[in-house]
């Protein structure tokens, strides 16, 4: 099976297309985009955090290529409900356009989300989401 070629356009652009107006020739848009480690730097709460993980759960390869998501963990690591949807987000790619991480640190990962079930033990029922909801 083929994958399909898309070409980036610009909303304006798109609208237009859309509209039925012509296509003016011009200067191409500019797409900016966040660099892939806007903050690249291990933050001193993310390593004492990881001090206190059991070797087994301690994502160090994480932290070295991916510091941001590493203080996105620390940093959402006392909320039980966030910190879950945060790491399920990390291992299950809900927008269909995401490459993946390099398996040793998809691994760490899922050790992590692991240890934190571990933790957070819960039994998930219908009427889990009714309590939350009130």
């Amino acid at each position: 099976m083929k994958s399909l070629e898309f070409e980036k356009v610009s909303v304006a652009d798109a609208r237009k297309a859309l509209e039925g107006a012509p296509k003016t020739e011009g200067k191409p848009t500019t797409v900016i985009r966040r660099s892939p480690e806007t903050n690249p730097v291990l933050l001193d709460a993310t390593i004492a955090w990881m001090g206190e993980l059991p070797y087994a759960a301690r994502p160090t390869e994480l932290a070295q290529r991916f510091p941001r998501i590493a203080n996105s963990i620390a940093e959402l690591w006392p909320r039980v409900d966030r910190c879950e949807q945060y790491l399920d987000a990390l291992l299950v790619d809900q927008r269909g356009d995401r490459k993946g991480f390099p398996m040793s640190v998809a691994l760490e990962i899922a050790s992590l989300r692991s240890y934190y079930t571990e933790l957070h033990p819960r039994a998930r029922n219908a009427w889990d989401s009714v309590e939350r909801s009130k």
